[in-house]
């Protein structure tokens, strides 16, 4: 049992590790002309060994796809795609919690003892609304780089893209912090 934590700690810190490099090491291996190919075959691994290790199966048969037009058409703007893909999955899960109980809600809810309040309910529900809208522009975006040249799409998805995800932690946070207690401080 602690075997089987473990590796999943390690496939989880291996996959967040993957997902801030992804942008550089596709840039190097555009720059070196590795076949894209190929690439579409180890990124089929990679979502092969995820899949194993965590059973989502939306994001199994997302990163499939993927993989497939990756291999399939053999073009460099599929390896491109990928932080759009993301993105757009991340919106989407904020979005779609707005239908029932916001995804805020439900961490606060969790975190929380007793039952939250009207003021709470409705800062968790902006809150969840307004991390939608900045994932949508962070789409819109990461999607007008696979236009553009390598070093802006790699700028963007591998570096800009992490800096504002990061403001936007931050002012959340910063607002959260005279909020209710049940909210993580």
């Amino acid at each position: 049992m602690q075997l089987k934590k473990s590796l999943t700690t390690i496939t989880k810190i291996f996959f967040g590790l993957f997902v801030f490099a992804y942008p550089f090491m596709i840039f190097y291996a555009l720059q070196q002309n590795i076949a894209i190919r190929f690439l579409g075959f180890v990124l089929l691994m990679i979502v092969v060994f995820s899949f194993i290790n965590n059973r989502n199966k939306y994001l199994f048969m997302l990163g499939l796809t993927f993989c497939f037009l990756i291999i399939f058409f053999n073009q460099e703007i599929f390896l491109k795609l990928y932080p759009v893909l993301m993105n757009a999955s991340v919106c989407a899960i904020f979005a779609l919690s707005l239908r029932k109980t916001p995804l805020i809600t439900q961490f606060a809810q969790k975190m929380c003892k007793e039952p939250l309040d009207a003021k709470t309910l409705t800062y968790t529900k902006d809150a969840t609304m307004a991390w939608a809208i900045f994932m949508l522009i962070n789409t819109i975006l990461s999607l007008i780089t696979v236009f553009l040249s390598n070093e802006i799409w790699t700028l963007y998805n591998g570096f800009i893209s992490y800096i504002l995800i990061g403001i936007m932690m931050l002012t959340e946070y910063i607002i959260r912090k005279g909020k209710e207690k049940c909210l993580p401080q």
